[in-house]
């Protein structure tokens, strides 16, 4: 199936960010990323503002746990096939201390996922801990460039107590 030209700026927008940096993103490198004329980001998405908080809700609907995935299935994606993803919502992170509206757009995407965990059983306060320690365990193995693989998630779910399929 092929994406529409506003799916393709979203995912172009997450691979650029998560391969050059947010000081390098620029709407025009976006558009060449998707390879769309010039133009098509102001069409969809107004400015460059109004593209990054869209690339900041796409990148954490895809973030969340899929159907009947393990925490382990879901580390392994998040460093595997889609670390240049996980590279970009570090670099929001760090933008996000900079713009409040950014910090409400991830919040509320933690939030989203903390939710999910209590509907598994968890206290709202341990899904909180172990979301942050998913953050701490995801960006050391993306530091220490560790195969997706030898990352055991799972470990630390446990020890919250969370359920998973």
């Amino acid at each position: 199936m092929e994406k529409s030209t506003r799916e393709a700026l979203l995912d172009a927008g997450l691979d650029l960010l998560g391969r050059v940096g947010f000081r390098a993103w620029s709407m025009r490198g976006v558009e060449d990323e998707a390879g769309v004329p010039h133009g098509s980001a102001r069409h969809y998405f107004a400015n460059q503002r109004g593209l990054i908080v869209e690339v900041v809700r796409h990148l954490l609907d895809g973030d969340l746990p899929r159907p009947g995935e393990t925490p382990k299935q879901q580390v392994a994606r998040w460093l595997g096939p889609e670390s240049g993803r996980t590279r970009a919502r570090y670099e929001l992170i760090i933008a996000s201390f900079h713009d409040p509206d950014l910090a409400v757009e991830l919040v509320r995407g933690r939030d989203r996922f903390v939710d999910i965990l209590v509907e598994r059983g968890m206290t709202s306060s341990d899904a909180t801990e172990l979301v942050a320690a998913l953050d701490g365990i995801v960006l050391d193995a993306l530091l220490r460039e560790q195969a997706p693989e030898s990352v055991d998630p799972e470990r630390i779910f446990k020890k919250f107590g969370a359920k998973f399929p």
